[in-house]
């Protein structure tokens, strides 16, 4: 089955937004086996979107739309569908209500520019939106299916994951085709050729399922592939690959498929009946913000402290003046007091802290940029780990964030 995507928006081509849905759609389409072989942005324009969507459906079988589904003038995915399908719009009577008691919940009122939402070319359905004001289109017509979701990611997501795959596993299944079925190991604390040199005989030797590895800052991800009429069977197929990766690989296997390190720590102090806290300063927060989009945190996270200038690691954690004088704020015993002060101040179990410099500017030759220490105090002492990671700011926060929050992870699972 292939399919083309298109996404809908001047402001993409004009590069105000990036375009991060298509990539989403991409990676989902792609696990479940339909083909992309093209990609488009086109603008808000109706005879640009109608021509797009004429020559892409010689092309493909599915045609997946990406906005354009909003209550303003400038949104015209109905309309293109229509013209091109030459199917008038109609208005859904079960959506219009829903669009009334959305707003009456809210205490506001609808406007008929709203209740534009609520159309859909004649012979095709609405797909409902959880999150949002704005349903989905999925309209079959002659050999070509045409499914438009709304632009916000968080609405995209939960109507593709949530309505669109599995309309399209059915469908495989119902062409006699195997469905693509996917199993993804998400490593950290080891490289990519490391990997390969660990797997080497199992990457060898790797028939059904198919082994791919995937490399990115700080984390490795090892994809298993299978075509499969269920997802039983698939799981039958995974199960003694996977156990053969992870006896080979141990602690460094983290998660599986969309599992995050932070669901990983949080699984781990939940297991081992212990709390945490973190003391900041090159992340910003970035380790406590991670850790608290779990729901159910407050279960094992106490305190987060970002200690960005040193007089707030002497205030706030009980650094002292002479190991910030004589050693600097960047350094192995900063980062030791920072973490031993945490643990005490907030009572939990384990502690962590980071400290370094992010960049572009601050670094030395003896603390260069990307230069950092990382610590971690238990009921057992004090650790701390130096790494140099040299690149952007964004990218070394990120990284930081995630390698600590692994070496939180390890030392629990450790115990």
């Amino acid at each position: 089955m292939k399919a083309e995507i298109i996404s809908v928006g001047t402001e993409l081509l004009l590069g105000e937004i990036d375009d991060t849905n298509a990539s989403y759609i991409s990676r989902r389409l792609a696990a479940i086996g339909v083909d992309v072989f093209f990609r488009h942005t086109v603008g808000d324009n109706l005879d640009r979107l109608v021509q797009t969507l004429r020559s892409g459906r010689r092309r493909a079988q599915i045609l997946l739309l990406c906005g354009g589904l909003g209550p303003t003038p400038d949104d015209l995915t109905r309309e293109a569908l229509a013209e091109l399908t030459q199917r008038p719009l109609v208005a859904v009577p079960e959506a219009e209500l829903k669009m009334h008691n959305f707003f009456q919940e809210r205490g506001r009122t609808p406007t008929a520019s709203n209740f534009k939402q609520c159309q859909v070319p004649r012979g095709g359905e609405l797909l409902d939106n959880p999150v949002g004001t704005a349903p989905g289109v999925w309209l079959q017509h002659e050999r070509n299916t045409f499914i438009a979701v709304p632009g916000p990611p968080p609405e995209m997501r939960e109507m593709i994951d949530g309505q669109v795959l599995p309309r399209l596993r059915q469908r495989l299944r119902t062409d006699g085709a195997g469905v693509l079925w996917t199993r993804t190991l998400r490593l950290a604390g080891v490289g990519e050729s490391q990997v390969a040199d660990m797997l080497a005989d199992l990457l060898a030797a790797q028939q059904d399922p198919s082994i791919a590895l995937y490399a990115s800052p700080a984390e490795v991800r090892i994809r298993l592939a299978t075509k499969s009429p269920n997802e039983l069977l698939a799981a039958q197929l995974f199960a003694p690959v996977e156990q053969e990766i992870r006896q080979g690989l141990g602690a460094a296997v983290y998660g599986v498929d969309d599992e995050t390190m932070e669901v990983a720590v949080g699984r781990a102090l939940v297991a081992a009946g212990a709390t945490l806290a973190v003391a900041e300063s090159c992340t910003g927060g970035l380790i406590a913000s991670r850790l608290t989009d779990i729901p159910g945190a407050s279960r094992y996270f106490l305190a987060g402290h970002v200690t960005y200038s040193n007089e707030a690691k002497q205030d706030v954690l009980g650094v002292s003046a002479e190991i910030l004088q004589n050693h600097g704020a960047v350094s192995e015993e900063c980062a030791a007091a920072m973490a031993l002060g945490a643990r005490e101040r907030s009572g939990a179990d384990y502690a962590a802290s980071v400290t370094g410099i992010a960049g572009p500017t601050g670094g030395t030759p003896d603390k260069p940029v990307g230069l950092v220490y990382m610590a971690l105090a238990d009921a057992a002492g004090c650790t701390v780990e130096r790494h140099l990671w040299p690149s952007s700011r964004e990218q070394f926060k990120q990284r930081v964030s995630q390698m600590a929050l692994d070496l939180i992870r390890r030392r629990i699972i450790s115990h």
